[in-house]
């Protein structure tokens, strides 16, 4: 048996949830973008893999997304 995004427990985020999430905070993009994110080190790395299906806590990715940085601000 594989499991599946619609196997992961309600307190795990698939990146379906993640993009909704991001949606919903303004910042949304696409899979392909957060994907491309994640390799290159600009978001969490998976919290737990279930299969081979990624999952996020929440927590983790709602702290990455109020420390991004914002266009036009200046990073020190």
């Amino acid at each position: 048996m594989t499991e599946n995004e619609a196997d992961l427990p309600t307190d795990w985020w698939s990146v379906t949830d993640v993009l909704r999430y991001l949606e919903s905070a303004g910042s949304s993009i696409t899979s392909a973008t957060w994907y491309a994110y994640v390799s290159r080190g600009q978001a969490p790395q998976a919290d737990r893999m279930f299969g081979r299906a990624p999952a996020w806590k929440p927590a983790t990715v709602q702290n990455w997304q109020s420390s991004r940085p914002r266009r036009g601000s200046a990073q020190r």
